[in-house]
């Protein structure tokens, strides 16, 4: 059975997925929770200070279910690392009917300009990504299977993550997963 605080942060990780952070109430944690406000105070000082925990969880699940066995699996080439990353995400987009987007991308649109606390460990878990597929894309020049149209792999990672964050944008937007198809085409060929 899990602990009071655990179902405190799965209730918030799962409400500030579809609501925001700001659109989700301490009423609503404690009500989708089953916990008692006394009880969140006694884990939690804030509902910020809850929003770092919950950033903080939802990093080490994206590490696991999604850049470990994408970015970070060596057994496959580096082209399809990069791949993987954007097919794993399109499959969570249509696991959830495109309504839900992406988590961080989500909360980085909505918080980047109301709490700085919030901003920085989205913002660093953005980085890790660009420099996890950096890393792959360097491994591709260096064993000639990637020619990434005369680009760097610094000049390349950050627009690959934008454009995964984009294709999510705007699968969320339109409830269509065509936007991270044609993201994975546009990937495929600017890989070489």
């Amino acid at each position: 059975m899990a602990s009071n605080k655990d179902r405190i942060l799965e209730a918030a990780m799962d409400l500030f997925h579809d609501h925001g952070f700001q659109g989700t109430g301490l009423e609503d944690i404690l009500s989708s929770s089953g916990v008692c406000k006394s009880n969140f105070y006694y884990h939690f000082k804030s509902k910020e200070e809850l929003g770092l925990k919950v950033i903080e969880r939802k990093v080490q699940e994206m590490r696991q279910a999604v850049l470990e066995p994408s970015l970070g699996n060596a057994d496959l080439s580096p082209k399809q690392r990069v791949l993987g990353l954007f097919e794993r995400m399109l499959s969570f987009c249509e696991e959830h009917a495109c309504r839900k987007g992406c988590f961080f991308g989500n909360l980085a649109l909505e918080l980047s300009d109301s709490s700085e606390e919030l901003r920085k460990p989205l913002s660093r878990f953005f980085s890790e990504m660009e420099a996890e597929v950096e890393s792959c894309l360097q491994d591709g020049r260096k064993r000639g299977e990637l020619s990434l149209q005369g680009l760097s792999p610094v000049e390349l990672a950050t627009p690959i993550v934008s454009l995964l964050q984009g294709g999510m944008l705007l699968t969320k937007a339109h409830k269509d997963s065509r936007a991270m198809r044609d993201s994975i085409k546009v990937l495929t060929i600017c890989m070489g």
